[in-house]
């Protein structure tokens, strides 16, 4: 049966929603979708209380909005936050925790986004794509004999992938990469040999991987322990000619480093859907370099993201409502608290 109006929850989204995970979510709560997409806001954290109370809603979904302590402790009728995206770092899980809120994230839902978007930048950088294309609708292309002179690329099967940092997102380029027939080594701290060797890949100490890295994939957050990671010092034990692909967290590669390294030649090309700041600075260094493909973090931006997350954080609030726990709960002693 399905309940009242009056007994139903009461739902506001801040995140854009799958159009068949909105209908799920629909058919057992009361839902206002306003996607900060759409609105172009961010919610201010005291006013988001006031609505949050004035409304009377129990659920919020966020990806980008700040959830703070100020609002938790406005809103005391909030009783479960669900992130769509992985990093919880802008929702206040202490506060959440002591106002009895369950927090949910998204962990993974765009590995395989950001992971085919890493492969493609291989491959544009190893053909010349973006240049080619524009050779021909510059109206340039004028000698059938130029492609097999001038354009002349490589192949990623021939490739030594090294990849660093090997989560959710390094293990699908790994596999990818691995389908190309390149051979792939990988570090990560985290993981012993055994589990690195698990995903596919050669388990390699990070002055090793990039000494022998012809392509190098930069995917590991960004932490204290990892700002400034790969810098001038890093590259320059690179192969000359390798590339890079960046898709890591903001800071781990130094971009004045690889402007740098592009510049006189020992790399031989990089690209980029992480900077420092989004957008990226007009007086990023990167902007001028020589062989740098620059993307505006479109890493995540596939329809199969959303829907990935909108069935995680639909999913884990179902299951809050029934009584059970959360399968991507960020603070569960919420539940012990309740117990």
């Amino acid at each position: 049966m399905t309940p009242s109006a009056e007994a139903r929850p009461r739902v506001l989204s801040l995140v854009e929603l799958d159009a068949e995970e909105l209908e799920r979510l629909e058919a057992v709560a009361e839902v206002e979708v306003r996607p900060w997409t759409e609105t172009l806001v961010l919610a201010d954290p005291v006013e988001l209380a006031e609505e949050l109370t004035a409304k009377q809603v129990m659920a919020l979904f966020v990806e980008a909005d700040f959830v703070m302590a100020e609002t938790f402790e406005a809103a005391p009728g909030l009783r479960f936050v669900g992130i769509g995206r992985g990093d919880s770092g802008h929702v206040d899980i202490d506060a959440a925790t002591r106002a009895g809120v369950v927090v949910t994230h998204s962990s993974g839902r765009n590995a395989e986004a950001v992971a085919e978007l890493t492969i493609a930048m291989m491959l544009a950088l190893l053909r010349g794509i973006p240049d080619a294309g524009a050779y021909v609708r510059e109206r340039r292309w004028d000698d059938p004999v130029t492609a097999y002179t001038e354009m002349r690329g490589s192949e990623l099967g021939r490739q030594v992938v090294g990849i660093v940092g090997l989560g959710r997102i390094g293990r699908q380029t790994a596999r990818l990469a691995s389908a190309f027939g390149a051979r792939v080594l990988a570090t990560d701290p985290a993981l012993s040999d055994a589990q690195i060797r698990a995903a596919g890949c050669e388990p390699v100490k990070l002055a090793d991987l990039l000494a022998a890295s012809t392509m190098l994939a930069v995917h590991c957050p960004a932490l204290k322990a990892t700002r400034g990671l790969i810098d001038a010092d890093a590259l320059a034990l690179m192969p000359r000619g390798a590339r890079l692909v960046v898709t890591t967290g903001e800071g781990v590669v130094g971009e004045g480093d690889v402007a740098e390294a592009l510049r006189d030649g020992h790399l031989a090309g990089a690209a980029f859907d992480v900077f420092e700041t989004h957008p990226i600075r007009p007086d990023s260094p990167l902007l001028d370099a020589p062989n740098a493909l620059l993307l505006p973090h479109i890493g995540g931006a596939t329809d199969a993201t959303v829907q990935r997350y909108s069935a995680m954080v639909v999913e884990d609030f179902l299951a809050f409502l029934e009584g059970r726990r959360p399968a991507r709960i960020v603070n569960p002693e919420v539940l012990e608290q309740r117990a």
